[in-house]
């Protein structure tokens, strides 16, 4: 593989990922009100999920290419639907200090499910494996090697808004109602992006 060009699909990678999206709002949300530790299932969820949902664009993605034109419409509202789900759970949850044992932060199988739901994940998948890596040729190793980078651009995006959740979980017990609004807004923002 060219390696300017494996570089160029890095940074598209990275910008792609580390502003906010579903993963990200979420991931900040939960460890704003649980800590970075009690959140990590759901993050291995995220990244389990990311690793196949890659795996799956490279290796069909000229398959798919025929495919999407039927599959795009479903998934945008689907995946628009959970969003808005994760947007209206944000929205209501209380701060960290009043809450009862109930409240429990999401699990690895939301993380793991968002994936396929996430139309920003799939249409990332689908849009630079053809650009970045069939130009290169095909082969399982290439596919590989695309899902793991996309997933490492992805979960680290992921760490830095874990990371600052985390951070600022006093904060957070302040100005829970505004920061779950925002939080909320962006989710909504990202559902009415995802039906675009």
């Amino acid at each position: 593989m060219r390696t300017d060009l494996y570089l160029s699909f890095i940074a598209y990678a990275c910008a792609a990922t580390f502003l906010p999206g579903p993963n990200n709002i979420l991931m900040f949300s939960q460890a704003s009100r649980h800590g970075a530790r009690r959140v990590f299932p759901l993050l291995t969820g995220i990244w389990t999920g990311l690793l196949t949902v890659m795996l799956l664009a490279g290796t069909f993605s000229s398959v798919l290419g025929t495919l999407v034109p039927k599959i795009t419409p479903v998934f945008r509202f689907v995946g628009a639907a959970y969003i808005l789900y994760l947007a209206w759970k944000t929205f209501r949850a209380r701060p960290v200090s009043t809450q009862g044992r109930e409240d429990v932060p999401l699990r690895f199988a939301n993380g793991f499910l968002l994936q396929f739901l996430n139309i920003k994940v799939i249409m990332l998948g689908l849009a630079a494996y053809p650009v970045y890596f069939l130009p290169m040729g095909a082969g399982l190793g290439f596919v590989l090697l695309f899902a793991v980078t996309m997933t490492a651009c992805c979960g680290t995006g992921n760490l830095i808004w874990t990371f600052l959740g985390s951070v600022l979980c006093p904060l957070y017990n302040r100005h829970c109602r505004i920061v779950n609004t925002v939080m909320a807004l962006l989710l909504v923002w990202c559902a009415l992006k995802v039906l675009r």
